[in-house]
């Protein structure tokens, strides 16, 4: 642990007592397979988005303007754009049009959303009509995009301006996007404590087609401002609000189904909120995990069962939170700086990973350490064994914006020093060099 995570956690500790019941971890931690890490650098400000390319290239970008892609595998920087003049606040991931390239669409609070060519390496457009600060990107339909913040705009793939949807006069802009269905054509948005569903209508006449984004129904708000929004299937989505509450919403009627986490005193000491739910992440189209406060839960949406919760995951908030290590293991990251991983005392990553692979087990599966069959027939959170802290990553000095997993190979995160770092599985990191210098002595004319 760093000496700056020491003193924040102790002066931390003197200001809410409460906080000493936060799980630590005594003596070696043989569960944590990530002890080999590598700093990433070029960004000069707080890094708040890390996105998938493919299985060697992450892009990553944040307030400073800038998108890095890296190459995972190496943990090397292969490019970088200078893309915007202020905080990129979303990042879009598409094909392009012949199907090999790969799109990047970045939005950002200097009203610009740019279309990048990654393989290239280069601007291919450069969208000015939007107007406003960009807050959230969507795609819809085939080779469309919908951009919201104070508007909503759909766009297609060449930049081309569609349509625009005017709102009503707000105090907050649309902060939160998703599609509702698998033909995209349908979506819904948080505009702080209000969710609107709106759909694309293709209008035909007898010289061209013409799509339009027609608002379709204000669902009932929650009591405080939305900050999570994920489809669980393509009947289901939930949204996560300030005030702790998690709404499962019908996807065809629109209507509340089901409360899956209420809280009576939800404001807490100084209106601080200490229920929040910043994030929600779905599993197989029926789980949901949840970051709550400073904790995390995880819920079945078809039963409505907590299969299990953390009150006290971290000292502070938890941001973000997804399976690792092929799903042996829930990683948490926290503003306190730090990233934990949780799951069964009896899990070890290194010599239970490949047994567990080759049974077919799900991440919930393994996490839980029971197979669906028992999920199915217990009602209680007591029959499910509690997971526990098997490991901590600390490298960051600021808070853990975001964290992706790599699968075998380790995770990525990024945060407030201007950071990201690959943390690497170091047993299968010696595999691999093990193998480089085999080759080598076999084969000494190869150039490794």
């Amino acid at each position: 642990m760093s000496m700056w995570q020491k003193l924040w956690r102790k002066g931390d500790q003197q200001k809410d007592e409460d906080k000493e019941v936060v799980e630590e971890i005594e003596g070696e931690e043989t569960c944590n397979p990530y002890t080999e890490l590598y700093f990433l650098q070029h960004h000069t400000d707080i890094v708040r988005h890390l996105l998938v390319i493919d299985d060697r290239r992450c892009v990553s970008a944040g307030d400073d303007g800038v998108v890095v892609v890296w190459d995972t595998q190496l943990c090397m920087k292969l490019s970088f754009f200078e893309a915007h003049s202020r905080p990129i606040t979303c990042m879009l991931s598409i094909d392009g049009k012949n199907k090999d390239s790969n799109l990047l669409i970045t939005g950002s609070s200097d009203k610009h959303i740019k279309v990048w060519n990654i393989d290239q390496g280069k601007c291919v457009q450069d969208i000015t009509e939007h107007g406003t600060s960009v807050k959230c990107l969507l795609p819809v339909l085939e080779n469309m995009f919908v951009s919201a913040g104070e508007q909503l705009h759909l766009w297609g793939e060449d930049g081309a301006l569609l349509d625009t949807f005017p709102l009503d006069k707000q105090e907050a802009d649309i902060s939160l996007l998703i599609s509702t269905n698998l033909k995209n054509e349908r979506f819904v948005t948080a505009c702080d404590k209000e969710l609107t569903v709106y759909s694309i209508k293709d209008l035909l006449d007898l010289n061209e087609t013409s799509y339009r984004i027609c608002q379709d129904k204000r669902l009932p708000e929650h009591l405080e401002a939305i900050r999570a929004l994920v489809p669980v299937s393509d009947k289901l989505f939930a949204s996560g609000s300030l005030d702790g509450t998690i709404l499962l919403w019908s996807s065809e009627t629109f209507t509340p189904l089901k409360k899956l986490n209420t809280m009576a005193d939800y404001k807490g000491k100084a209106n601080m909120y200490p229920y929040s739910v910043q994030y929600i992440a779905c599993e197989n189209q029926k789980y949901l995990l949840a970051a709550i406060g400073c904790g995390f839960a995880l819920f079945d949406t078809v039963s409505n069962t907590l299969l299990c919760r953390k009150v006290k995951a971290h000292y502070s908030k938890v941001t973000q939170l997804t399976f690792v290590c092929d799903g042996l293991l829930l990683a948490t990251c926290s503003e306190d700086g730090s990233i934990r991983l949780w799951g069964q005392k009896s899990h070890n990553p290194g010599e239970q990973l490949a047994v567990k692979a080759s049974m077919g087990l799900s991440p919930i599966e393994r996490f839980l350490d029971i197979n669906f069959g028992q999920l199915h027939h217990s009602k209680s959170p007591d029959y499910f064994p509690e997971p526990v802290l098997l490991g901590e990553c600390l490298g960051h000095c600021g808070s853990v914006m975001r964290i992706v997993d790599q699968g075998l190979e380790g995770m990525l995160s990024c945060g407030g020093d201007h950071l990201v770092i690959a943390w690497k599985n170091s047993e299968l990191q010696k595999m691999k060099r093990n193998q480089v210098i085999q080759e080598k002595v076999l084969n000494p004319s190869v150039i490794v």
